[in-house]
């Protein structure tokens, strides 16, 4: 907390009258800045969403992915960090994809699934391949896994539009 508040020209108290630990300041920046470069596909078609999830295998191949793992390790042992992450970063999140899975089973694009397991459908293996590391985050696994997603979720699998 020092160190940011020497680079943002503050004191320590105004960082702290802000955010009540380094964890909650940590996570308000990471939220911002995840917000832009992590969004959710809208609207929800197999197109928007393999290029979502290709976006966010960019992303983890960078520095959102190295900050992204060194937060989840340090949740496992700093309690602050963990609620910090898990409440303002993965349940934050978690409540926007709800609202577009929900919005897309009502218009008959996504079949009528649990919007929480879908979103795991969708994510964890990204978070995955990033935390283990046993493979790559390549276009082709993004591609490959974006259309066993979408024959999963789609309403009519039968005839499912393909990813671009």
């Amino acid at each position: 907390m020092e160190a940011i508040a020497q680079r943002a020209g503050v004191s320590k108290v105004t960082l702290y009258k802000w955010w009540p630990n380094r964890a909650a300041l940590v996570m308000d920046a990471f939220m911002d800045y995840g917000s832009s470069v992590l969004p959710y596909p809208s609207p929800m078609t197999a197109a928007q969403v393999q290029r979502q999830l290709g976006r966010m295998a960019q992303e983890f191949k960078g520095s959102t992915g190295r900050v992204v793992a060194e937060l989840m390790a340090e949740a496992q042992y700093d309690d602050d960090v963990r609620t910090a992450f898990r409440d303002g970063y993965v349940k934050a999140k978690r409540q926007e994809g709800i609202r577009l899975i929900r919005s897309a089973i009502d218009a008959g694009v996504l079949r009528d699934v649990d919007p929480d397991i879908a979103l795991d459908l969708m994510y964890a293996p990204l978070y995955f391949r990033l935390l283990v590391g046993h493979g790559p985050l390549t276009s082709d696994f993004v591609e490959n896994h974006a259309k066993l997603v979408w024959r999963a979720l789609a309403a009519d699998s039968a005839s499912v539009e393909e990813p671009e």
